[in-house]
């Protein structure tokens, strides 16, 4: 390592170079894990790592004109195209259709499913890769483009902290699939001139000896909770593949969930890791950007409906599934009778095309604001002006929403999970987390009122508590994102040691 790239306490990590997957970072919305992955992309930058991106996207360049081009004009056309897939979305099926989905099917349709369920059962090897150079990945050196539209996307913001992206293409579909055989490998993955790999989220990966590996755990929810889209058997094998790698944890409910069911290796290692809150606030002088009254969080809702006063509305900010339990809010939140009163309930969240949506659109009147898929912004905003913050999810790895809710001062209404107790329990949250109930919707409607009555009491003038939780929320993200930077660190320190003590003891 040259003299200019030592370590320093600032920045532990100098003179590394990862490889992060972004698995998450490739989904139509950045929710969840991807809140996650963007946190862990800046603290790693932060700590003077060079990052390159994992992406299983590799488009070819069709058409005679493009091919005969010169190759830094091919390579500009490659480079929109993968920044382009990363702005708009993209997952390719991973795993197979649950028999449930197949049998609401009819006629060619159906039988197009079942076929293609029966190909993922052929032998894995006929219909995966097992190895993947890294070398030989196709690259997107984000320094060489000039005056580019992509890195000025707000989505795309965190190609600040990135070198570059990798395209290796299918390698994630390579690893799911890998894992869906009972004896299949993980896939190998030669990283070649970088030190180490760190994962989002438990993937069915491997690589070379000496490297640091850490893979992220956030839940067990797919072996727990039988109405998810993940595939338990391969859920499980990618659980196993987190054995061979340093971990981190969401939470410590997480780890103690993990233990119990996987048992831990000895020459790994683990740590808890408490991420950052999600809040995107902008710099102190473009704050006056979040000087509102009145909110228009979606586009999509009749004019009449899309508005919302400011700590006047109570706020679901989660994926519309049955596990976020949002009928049962949306039943407490008509019996605490604040619609009376014109405080309206907010969610956020796309509705999917499934019964449990429609059950949702069908239940929401127009106290209720269905506002879709939000950008952070306006996320940002939503938190800031909430009255209360409702998180009532059946089964949670962590649960952001509590955590960001607290951090910027919101009172949060959260079930009993032992991930929200968690929450409960830092710095000063135990005065703003309300842990209620998911089996009586009374008890939600009466916390809802009482909440309520209090906060219209306490909050005097909305520019006043607006600065209070500003100044609130700035003190606390830089506390928490500086512990979460540190373990984080140790934990890629903690494999490159251990990967070279092992070495040199083979040698």
């Amino acid at each position: 390592m040259e003299a200019s790239l030592k370590p320093t306490a600032d920045l532990p990590l100098q003179g590394l170079r990862l490889v992060v997957t972004g698995l998450d970072l490739q989904q139509a919305e950045h929710r969840g894990i991807a809140v996650y992955s963007k946190a862990l992309l800046r603290a790693l930058r932060l700590s003077g790592a060079e990052l390159w991106l994992l992406t299983d996207f590799d488009p070819k360049l069709q058409g005679a004109s493009l091919r005969s081009a010169p190759k830094p004009a091919r390579q500009l056309v490659f480079s929109a195209r993968v920044l382009e897939a990363l702005n708009r979305g993209f997952r390719p099926t991973l795993i197979p259709l649950a028999s449930t989905k197949l049998a609401r099917k009819s006629g060619l349709v159906r039988n197009a499913l079942k076929l293609w369920a029966s190909l993922l059962e052929l032998p894995a090897d006929l219909l995966m890769r097992k190895r993947y150079n890294l070398r030989r990945a196709r690259r997107v050196e984000l320094a060489s483009l000039f005056d580019n539209p992509y890195t000025r996307i707000e989505r795309l913001l965190y190609l600040d902290d990135l070198a570059g992206i990798l395209c290796a293409r299918n390698v994630f579909v390579s690893s799911f699939r890998a894992a869906l055989g009972k004896r299949t490998p993980p896939i190998q993955l030669e990283l070649g001139d970088f030190d180490g790999l760190v994962t989002t989220c438990p993937l069915h990966l491997s690589c070379d000896r000496g490297k640091a590996f850490v893979q992220t755990v956030h839940d067990l929810i797919p072996l727990e909770y039988v109405q998810t889209t993940d595939h338990a058997g391969a859920f499980s094998r990618r659980l196993q593949s987190c054995l061979a790698a340093n971990r981190l944890f969401v939470s410590s409910a997480t780890e103690r969930k993990y233990l119990a069911g996987y048992g831990t290796a000895p020459t790994t290692s683990q740590a808890v890791v408490i991420q950052p809150p999600s809040l995107q606030m902008p710099a102190p002088y473009k704050r006056r950007l979040l000087e509102q009254n009145v909110l228009h969080p979606s586009r999509r809702a009749k004019a009449r409906n899309n508005s919302l006063e400011a700590f006047r509305y109570v706020l679901f900010n989660s994926s519309v599934e049955p596990r976020k339990n949002l009928l049962f809010v949306i039943k407490a939140y008509r019996q605490s009778g604040l619609s009376e009163q014109g405080i309206r309930l907010c969610v956020t969240g796309q509705l999917k095309k499934d019964d449990y949506s429609q059950a949702v659109a069908e239940q929401a009147d127009d106290s209720v604001l269905l506002t879709g898929y939000i950008d952070e912004n306006t996320k940002t905003s939503l938190f800031l002006h909430a009255m209360m913050v409702l998180s009532p999810s059946l089964v949670e790895g962590f649960g952001i929403p509590v955590l960001d809710a607290a951090c910027v001062g919101a009172p949060v209404i959260a079930s009993p999970s032992e991930s929200h107790r968690e929450i409960q329990a830092l710095h000063d949250f135990s005065e703003l987390v309300w842990i209620c109930d998911t089996r009586d919707p009374l008890d939600w409607s009466i916390a809802m009122k009482d909440l309520a009555a209090s906060q219209l009491a306490r909050v005097s003038t909305i520019s006043e508590e607006r600065q209070r939780r500003l100044e609130r929320y700035d003190h606390l993200e830089a506390e928490v994102f500086e512990q979460f930077r540190s373990t984080l660190c140790d934990q890629v320190l903690a494999g490159i040691k251990s990967k070279t003590a092992t070495n040199d003891a083979r040698d």
